[in-house]
């Protein structure tokens, strides 16, 4: 992930000509400023300046990257500034069932790492938050939402599965496979595309526990693919005869200028790290 304070620095080297001035305008060394613009090029995999002794020449790249970031990064700093000068706050995030806590709990930390005064309280009222990670299909009705990602649903499976050793499966195999539903989102659980002889053998409460119960054996079920990609012990397959669809997911905030400024500051964070 490239964090605020990269972008900063590179932003202050490219205005300025050099990494000791960009230092002395963000308070920091200059070997911190050499390090982290390394660091930026090695993930860019090229050189973003050409380094002589009458200062740093910008290559095209760092041009364009330059004049993509500037408007976020002055926004970002400022609404960091802002907040830094503001008393404790308290923040209240729902996390929707089919959302999981390993998703969510990086940019949290990520936030309170930067904002010092930021505590987190979860609530199960999503109307009573001041953030909500949900699908756009459960928005509460007093947010507003921001879109982040398009998740396909796919096939969960046990990793010692038969069918797990497959990358496809046809709408007809789910016949003879007991199915774990998924009711606390609408259309969560594709029950549409389901043989009408299907078997169910549970409801689950939320995916966390979902996924666990995949992973012993005790059936399957439709999840978002982002959620089966990080375990080992889990297979999803694609549906070869049907489209399973996809859920699209973010941030919705109350509409409020504090919890929407930090639902752009949590979005815009994900999107650095996606695209850079």
């Amino acid at each position: 992930m490239i964090d605020l304070n990269t972008l900063r620095y590179f932003t202050s080297a490219f205005e300025t000509g050099t990494f000791s001035q960009a230092a002395h305008v963000n308070g920091v060394s200059q070997p911190t400023v050499s390090a982290a613009i390394q660091k930026l090029e090695d993930r860019l995999g090229t050189p973003l300046f050409r380094r002589s002794k009458t200062g740093l020449k910008p290559y095209p790249l760092a041009a364009r990257l330059y004049h993509d970031v500037i408007d976020p990064v002055t926004h970002l700093v400022a609404l960091e500034t802002r907040l830094l000068d503001e008393p404790l706050q308290m923040v209240r995030i729902y996390c929707a069932p089919d959302m999981l806590m390993r998703h969510i709990a990086p940019d949290l930390n990520s936030l309170r790492r930067r904002f010092k005064g930021l505590q987190f309280a979860f609530t199960d009222d999503a109307r009573a938050s001041d953030l909500a990670y949900v699908s756009d299909a459960c928005i509460p009705e007093t947010h507003s939402f921001i879109l982040m990602a398009e998740d396909p649903f796919k096939v969960a499976v046990a990793r010692h599965h038969p069918l797990a050793a497959s990358r496809k499966m046809r709408i007809e195999d789910l016949r003879t496979q007991p199915l774990i539903h998924r009711p606390y989102c609408p259309h969560a659980d594709r029950m549409e595309l389901a043989p009408s002889m299907v078997a169910s053998v549970a409801q689950a409460t939320n995916d966390q526990q979902l996924l666990d119960l995949v992973a012993a054996g005790l059936g399957v079920a439709f999840v978002p693919a982002s959620h089966g990609e990080a375990r080992d012990d889990i297979a999803l397959l694609s549906l070869s005869d049907a489209d399973a669809g996809a859920r699209r997911t973010g941030i919705s905030h109350r509409k409020s200028a504090h919890a929407k400024e930090l639902a752009k500051l949590l979005t815009k964070q994900k999107r650095y790290a996606h695209e850079l």
